[in-house]
Parts: structure tokens; C-alpha cells; sequence
């Protein structure tokens, strides 16, 4: 990471070694504020900021006035030697860039709406609400009927063709292809198939190529990379059990279906209900397993690689971190598998918003990165631990990250302001609004000196765990007849 000697290293960290906060942008930025508290981030011992746009942002995302802020606070990074990182996204998830993306209808996000209840009449209006409820739109279009009879809680099923009814005893359950309705929450439009490359070209115009625009002599140098945060498609559904009768969503995207079935021969409409229920006999669905594994595969092809692609082209690692990294069940319910995005990352990274100790979020990350040869793992850290978090807290947290491989620090959150609902945000602050905000540099220096020892050599290993994740896949069903397999399965990965 750093050609100075070690002994001065150590001493004296350079920037590379160092955190660099997201820095709230949260305000109307004004530029003389901007380039103050640069110098502010610097006294507190960081190696520079990523730029990261928040509620509270009174200018234009990615218009002329925002960009020149970015190129003013870039310009003072290099004159400061401090590094200047960017983030691909206003707020979170990224893939909407702010809604840029998604006024366009045909990249919004897509899901599949799995229900016992035919359409009814289209409403003339859906509600507007902050982030888009569990609800149906009733807009969506009909892509199969099926034929469901359920005995102890395993499935017998057929696909019904155009005017067929079920047989006695059995119900019809629709298969709906819906698209997310906006909402205030995004901008008053919805997230991004990224499931979708076209939407994914589409982002990269709008977000990376303005970026390269505005700053790309500095790419690969005072801007090391591009910060891409929780990117995911509609989260999977389960019902609460075999026999109830709810509406449930899964990710699903326009030609998911002939992917599908250019990937294994077979049509994933015909085993729609394999993906909801049980099988007989505990028999394990293979069905089951490639759709979720296709899921997972459509993401990174979808999303994850063209932006690594992009960024390796334009001398600019990718990093940043998939979302619900920590449990099998929660990987599965977003990602599929969160370590098969790491793969396309030049930094792989993970977050823990919270006091938690999610010692296998760190290792999963801390793997990818050694298969990979990556230079180390960044972690996003100390969001939401609250006004009151101690020194000794700041300092355990992040000793046993860096345990687990962490070499890039991410505080979260140093806020630009306190104006108006910015100070709604993720408590506290790890800047100037503490008291204790120029006695920062202590952590800070003492997890750089960590960093020049832990980014030396090269790792040792002598175990290798084959990962649980894809096993999980087959018992994610209803949750009450599949909750015991998978609390088992939950045990032994936390247990390992």
C-alpha cells in the first residue's frame, strides 16, 4: 500500500494506512465550509473522506454545483496528501443513482408477485408512502397459474394452462410480474433492476462517467476508489406457513425466466411452487437451489461486474459491501451469497451498523480477499452506536475487526451539519459536534500503526471451511415447517 520505509511508517502512518469517514454531505455545502473541515478531518488523524451524499442534501445530486464541490474537496485533498474517496449513490442502496436511473419505467425494479388472489380492479392511484410497502400494485402481468394441494405442509402442484381450473381440493395461486411504484423514500422513484446490465449501463452513465468527467486525472491516485453500498434486488419472501394464504415477493426481472432456461434446460415457470413449498417425502428441490444460485449469479453479472469492469479500466478500485452480510438467512433472503460479489471488488468490504460482533461478516470478507489476492478488507463501522459510544467501545470494535482482517477503516458518520432533519441521521457524529472530536487522532493512530503491521507478509492458512450457504437454499421455505432445519443450520455456522 505504501512505498516508505517501515520503521517510518509505523512511526508516522501515511494516509493509506488511515480511516477515511463518510463524510455527510447533508447540507447546501457551501465551499469555503467544505474545505474547513477538511483540514478538520486531517487534525483528526484520518487519511481523507469519502464524499458521501445524505439526507439533508440541498444541492442538485450530480449537478453542476455538486460536482464543483467534489472538485474543490479533491483539489484539497492533494494538496493536503490526504485521499479523496468516492461513493456511487445518494444515500442507499446504490443502482437508482438518486433516481436518475428510474424515472426511466423499464430500469425500475422488478419482483415476482406469487398470490392466491387473482387482479382486480387497477386502483386510479397507489398511496405515496416513505418506502414501498408489502402491498400489489395490481399492475403487473400474468406469467402462469397453478394448480396447489397441500397435504401435511409439502406441495403437489401443476401448471395450469390459459382457462383451466384446479381439480377438487386444490387451489389456484397467480404469478404476477410486477414493477416497484415510486415513492418519497427514493427520490419519488423506485430502485433499480439490477438484475438488469441495461440499468446497470445506464447508472455507470450517469454516476461513473460524470465522476470521470469532473475528476478522473486524480483516479488511481487521490481518488484510490468508488464506494458502491448494499446493492440488491427485491428481498425473497417466505409465507408464515404451508397452508397460509398470503401474497409473497421474490426477485424476479423481465427475462429472468429464459436465463433461466439457457442456464439448465429447463423452464423455472413449470417449478414455480418448488421455490414456496416443500416437496414430499423431504425430498430436496433442485429448483429451488438454481433459482436462488441463478438470483445470485444475475446479481453480480448484472450489477457488480460492470462496474468492476468500468473501474478497473479507469484505474479505480471498486469497493464498498453487499447488504445483510451476517447470517445464512439473511444472505440468502438479499444476496443469495454475499462472498460470490466480492469476487469483481478490488477492496472488498462489509459494514456493521451496530455494537454487534459478527465475527463471520469479517471472516467471509477477509477470505474473498486472500482468494482474490485483494490488498486488504475495508469495513464500514460504528454506525449507530449512539452519542454515547466510549473510546474503549470505538477502540474493541475495532481491534477485532482488525483481528478478523480489516485494513481499511470506514467510520460512519462524520456529518457536514446538524441542519434540520440531517440530525436524524445514524447517531452520532464522529466529528466537531463531539466534545471530544481532537482527541480522535489517538484511535486513529494507533489503528494506522495496526494497519502497516497487518498489511505486511502475506497470510498463513492452514483450514479451509467449505461455506454452508448453498445448503441453506434448500430449506428456505415456509417458515414454520422449515424453521427447525434452519436454526440448525444458523447454530453451526455461528458455532464454527
Amino acid at each position: 500500500m505504501c512505498a516508505t520505509p517501515f520503521d517510518e511508517s509505523f512511526r508516522s502512518p501515511p494516509p493509506a494506512f488511515r480511516g477515511a469517514p463518510f463524510w455527510s454531505w447533508n447540507d447546501e455545502l457551501d465551499e469555503a465550509k467544505l474545505l474547513r473541515q477538511i483540514a478538520w478531518l486531517e487534525e483528526m488523524g484520518f487519511g481523507g473522506f469519502h464524499m458521501h451524499s445524505r439526507t439533508g442534501l440541498a444541492l442538485e445530486y450530480l449537478g453542476p454545483d455538486f460536482m464543483e464541490r467534489v472538485k474543490a474537496c479533491v483539489r484539497e485533498a492533494e494538496l493536503r496528501g490526504l485521499r479523496a474517496w468516492l461513493y456511487d449513490e445518494d444515500r442507499w442502496p446504490s443502482g437508482y443513482g438518486g433516481g436518475l436511473v428510474t424515472i426511466e419505467p423499464r430500469f425500475r425494479q422488478r419482483y415476482l408477485l406469487f398470490t392466491p388472489r387473482p387482479y382486480g380492479p387497477v386502483p386510479p392511484r397507489l398511496p405515496d408512502p416513505i418506502y414501498p410497502p408489502a402491498l400489489r400494485n395490481e399492475r403487473g402481468r400474468l406469467l402462469a397459474r397453478y394448480e396447489i394441494a397441500l397435504e401435511k405442509g409439502a406441495v403437489r402442484y401443476r401448471r395450469l394452462t390459459d382457462g383451466e381450473g384446479a381439480g377438487a381440493g386444490a387451489d389456484v395461486w397467480y404469478a404476477y410480474l410486477e414493477t416497484d411504484w415510486p415513492c418519497i423514500g427514493w427520490n419519488n422513484q423506485t430502485l433499480a433492476d439490477i438484475l438488469n446490465p441495461e440499468a446497470t449501463r445506464r447508472f455507470i452513465e450517469l454516476t461513473h462517467e460524470r465522476y470521470r468527467e469532473a475528476v478522473g486525472q486524480y483516479f488511481g491516485g487521490v481518488i484510490p476508489a468508488i464506494f458502491t453500498d448494499e446493492p440488491h434486488p427485491e428481498r425473497k419472501q417466505m409465507l408464515s406457513r404451508a397452508e397460509a394464504r398470503e401474497n409473497i415477493r421474490l426477485p424476479f426481472t423481465d427475462d429472468l425466466a429464459d436465463t433461466y432456461r439457457a442456464a439448465y434446460g429447463t423452464d423455472l415457470l413449470d417449478s414455480l411452487p418448488e421455490l414456496i413449498w416443500t416437496l414430499p417425502d423431504g425430498r430436496a428441490s433442485v429448483a429451488r437451489w438454481r433459482y436462488h444460485n441463478h438470483i445470485c449469479e444475475r446479481i453480480v453479472t448484472g450489477f457488480l461486474e460492470p462496474i468492476g469492469a468500468w473501474c478497473a479500466a479507469h484505474d479505480l478500485a471498486l469497493t464498498g459491501h453487499m447488504v445483510e452480510e451476517p447470517s445464512l438467512e439473511s444472505q440468502t433472503m438479499y444476496d443469495g451469497e454475499a462472498m460470490r460479489g466480492y469476487r469483481v471488488m478490488q477492496l472488498p468490504g462489509m459494514d456493521l451498523v451496530d455494537d454487534g460482533l459478527q465475527l463471520s461478516t469479517a471472516k467471509q470478507v477477509q477470505s474473498a480477499a486472500r482468494q482474490f489476492g485483494r490488498p486488504g478488507v475495508l469495513s464500514e463501522l460504528y454506525g449507530c452506536t449512539g452519542w454515547d459510544f466510549s473510546f474503549a467501545d470505538f477502540k474493541a470494535q475495532g481491534d477485532w475487526q482488525a483481528a478478523l482482517g480489516v485494513t481499511q477503516r470506514v467510520p460512519h458518520l462524520s456529518w457536514v451539519s446538524m441542519r434540520g432533519e440531517a440530525k436524524r441521521d445514524c447517531p452520532g457524529s464522529i466529528f466537531y459536534q463531539q466534545p471530544w472530536w481532537r482527541e480522535w487522532r489517538l484511535l486513529e493512530d494507533h489503528f494506522a500503526r495496526l494497519n502497516v503491521v497487518l498489511s505486511r507478509g502475506r497470510p498463513v492458512v492452514h483450514v479451509a471451511v467449505i461455506h454452508p450457504i448453498e445448503s441453506f437454499w434448500l430449506s428456505y421455505g415456509p417458515a414454520a415447517e422449515t424453521e427447525e432445519a434452519r436454526a440448525r443450520m444458523e447454530a453451526r455456522f455461528r458455532g464454527l
